[in-house]
C-alpha cells in the first residue's frame, strides 16, 4: 500500500505552473550563508545531537518540514505528510516508574519518556527512599572531590549532575580541564554511588550540558533493537545493582523544592562538594526499572518533486538527519561513556542543509523525472532510514535511477571532497566528470580515497538493493579532528565547501532529472 502513497500525492497536488529556472541560476541560489544559517539551526543545542527517537530529531524533523512547505514541494505521505514512518522494535521505557510522595495517598507520578528516562546500563529493579542531592556522584581524592559521605547517602536515592566540576571552564585546570575524566561516566557515578550504600542513581542534566530544563537525557530510549542492543544484552550488562535513571530539572525542582540550576553555580562557585537535602523532609522518591520491548514508530522526512514524462522513473536525493545525541547509543557507549551533546554540525547537519539548499534550487521547477529528496533517521545505528526505506519503497526499486547521498562535506580540504561509488558504479564516472565541469566550482574530485566508507552512508543500503548510490563526502577522515566529538559544533563549519559540494550535487542531479543523462 505504501506504493501508492506517491501516486496519490501527485494526483491530489495541483502545483503552480512550473518556473524556468537554468543550470546557472539553481547553482547561484545555493550559498555558503544560507547553508551556515541551516546548519547552525539544526547543530543548535537545543536540537540535542538529533538522536534518533529524541525530542531534539524530531525537534530538526520539524525544521525541516517546515523548509519544505515553505517550498511548496509535494508530500509524499499518507495525506500529503512529509514523514514515512516504519516501525522497529525497540526497548522502551513503559513499565517503568518515577514517582515522589510525601506519605501515604499523595504520589505524584510522572511520565516516562516526558519527565524521566531509565538509562541503559540501569538493573532492573524497584526502590524507594529518601533523596539526597549529592553534587556530581564524583569520589575523586586527587581532586579533593568527595561527593558520596557514605553516613549522608547509605540507603537513599542519589541524585547527581552529568559531567563534573568545571566542565565548561576553560581556565581550569581540575579535573583534566575540558577533557572528561573517568569519574564523569554514568557508570562510574552508578558504581559509586551503590558502593557508598546509594540504592538508586537518578542522573540531572546540567546546565551546561542541557539547555531545556524539562527534559532528561534526550536519546537513550526509545533505543532501536538489533546490532547495537537488544534486551537479552541490556539485561546482561548493567552498571551494578541499583536502579539508574534521568529526570528533568524541573522535576529535581519539584523533588528537592529548589532550583538545580542555583545548586549547579553555587558547587561551581564555592568549588567544593556540598550535599541537597529535600526542602520537605517527609519527600520520598519510588522507582521502577523494568525493560520491555515493542514495536515503535520512527521517521523519515520525504518531499517530492513531480516529474513530467510519467514514466514512473525517479531519482533520490538524500542525507541523513541524525546525529549520535549525547552519544550514550553508540558503539555501545553507555556501557562506560561519558554523556555530552554532540551538535553534529558536519555530521550530518551540512548534508541536510545543503539538500535542502538543492531542494530550493529546484521547487517549482519540472524535471523530466519525478525527484524524491529523504532525510534519513538512524545513519549512526546503522542506516536504518534507508535501509527501511529500501525495503518498503514509494516506488518499486527498479524505476530507481540513481541514488545520490550527502553526508559529511564541511570540513578537511576545503579545496578537494570524495565521491564514492564509481568503483561500484563505473559507468557514472564520465556523468560525474561532466557536472564538476558544469558547476564551475574550484574544488577537487578525489574519487578513488574513502572507498572503505562507503559501506558506512545511506547510498549502500541502495547499492545493497541494486540501485546506483553515489556518496558525496568531505574527503580524508583522519584529517577530521571533530568527528564524532561535542566540538562539531556550526561555528567552525566551513560553509564555502558545503555549498561547492552541493552545487556539484544539484549539476549531477539535474542532468540526471531534467536532460536525461544516464550511466555510459
Amino acid at each position: 500500500m505504501i506504493a501508492l502513497l506517491l501516486v496519490a500525492a501527485q494526483e491530489t497536488a495541483a502545483p503552480p505552473a512550473p518556473v524556468e529556472r537554468d543550470l546557472p541560476a539553481m547553482l547561484e541560489s545555493i550559498t555558503a550563508d544560507e547553508i551556515e544559517a541551516h546548519v547552525a539551526a539544526l547543530a543548535a543545542p537545543e536540537m540535542g545531537g538529533r538522536g534518533t527517537g529524541s525530542p531534539g530529531y524530531e525537534r530538526a524533523a520539524a525544521y525541516v518540514e517546515a523548509e519544505l512547505r515553505r517550498l511548496g514541494l509535494v508530500g509524499p505521505g499518507e495525506n500529503g505528510s512529509y514523514r514515512l514512518g516504519y516501525e522497529l522494535d525497540s526497548i522502551v521505557a513503559d513499565r517503568c516508574t518515577f514517582a515522589v510522595s510525601t506519605g501515604p495517598g499523595s504520589a505524584q507520578a510522572f511520565a516516562p519518556g516526558r519527565d524521566f528516562v531509565p538509562l541503559l546500563g540501569s538493573a532492573e529493579a524497584a526502590v524507594a527512599g529518601e533523596p539526597v542531592f549529592a553534587g556530581f556522584a564524583i569520589e575523586d581524592r586527587s581532586e579533593r572531590w568527595l561527593d558520596l559521605p557514605e553516613r549522608k547517602v547509605r540507603g537513599k536515592v542519589v541524585f547527581a549532575f552529568t559531567r563534573e566540576p568545571f566542565a565548561d571552564d576553560r581556565r581550569s585546570r581540575r579535573f583534566a580541564g575540558l577533557e572528561a575524566t573517568d569519574g564523569s561516566r554514568i557508570r562510574a557515578k552508578a558504581e559509586a554511588v551503590a558502593a557508598a550504600g546509594g540504592i538508586a542513581l537518578v542522573v540531572v542534566p546540567d546546565p551546561g550540558q542541557q539547555p531545556l530544563a524539562d527534559e532528561p537525557l534526550g536519546g537513550v530510549v526509545p533505543a532501536p533493537s538489533g546490532r547495537l542492543l537488544d534486551l537479552e544484552r541490556l539485561r546482561r550488562r548493567s552498571f551494578a545493582d541499583i536502579p539508574v535513571v534521568s529526570v528533568s530539572r524541573r522535576v529535581a525542582a519539584a523533588v528537592f523544592g529548589a532550583d538545580p540550576e542555583a545548586y549547579y553555580a553555587r558547587l561551581a562557585k564555592r568549588k567544593r562538594p556540598s550535599l541537597l537535602d529535600p526542602a520537605d523532609e517527609r519527600i520520598r522518591v519510588e522507582i521502577g526499572v523494568e525493560w520491555a520491548e515493542k514495536p515503535v514508530r520512527y521517521e523519515n522526512v520525504a518531499a517530492l518533486l513531480p516529474g513530467r514524462d510519467g514514466d514512473g522513473e525517479l531519482v533520490v536525493l538524500g542525507a541523513h538527519l541524525d546525529h549520535v545525541g549525547q552519544n550514550y547509543l553508540a558503539s555501545e557507549l553507555w556501557r562506560s561513556g561519558t554523556t555530552a551533546i554532540h551538535p553534529g554540525a558536519d555530521d550530518n547537519a551540512s548534508g541536510s542543509a545543503a539538500l535542502l539548499e538543492v531542494a530550493e534550487a529546484l521547487a517549482g521547477t519540472r524535471p523530466r523525472e519525478d525527484v524524491l529528496f529523504l532525510w534519513f533517521f538512524g545513519e549512526e545505528l546503522g542506516l536504518l532510514g534507508s535501509r527501511e526505506y529500501c525495503a518498503a519503497p514509494l516506488r518499486p526499486l527498479d524505476q530507481t535511477i540513481l541514488m545520490l547521498n550527502l553526508d559529511m562535506i564541511g570540513r578537511t580540504d576545503p579545496k578537494e571532497f570524495q565521491l564514492g561509488g564509481l568503483e561500484e558504479w563505473p559507468g557514472w564516472e564520465k556523468p560525474v566528470r561532466q557536472a564538476l565541469q558544469a558547476s564551475r566550482v574550484r574544488i577537487r574530485l578525489d574519487s578513488r580515497g574513502g572507498r572503505d566508507l562507503y559501506a558506512r552512508s545511506d547510498q549502500f543500503s541502495f547499492h545493497q538493493a541494486g540501485v546506483p548510490g553515489l556518496f558525496f563526502f568531505e574527503g580524508d577522515l583522519a584529517a577530521n579532528e571533530t568527528y564524532h566529538r561535542p566540538s562539531d559544533v556550526a561555528a567552525t563549519f566551513d560553509g564555502r565547501k558545503a555549498a561547492a559540494v552541493a552545487r556539484v550535487f544539484l549539476t549531477l542531479a539535474r542532468a540526471v532529472a531534467f536532460d536525461g543523462v544516464r550511466a555510459r
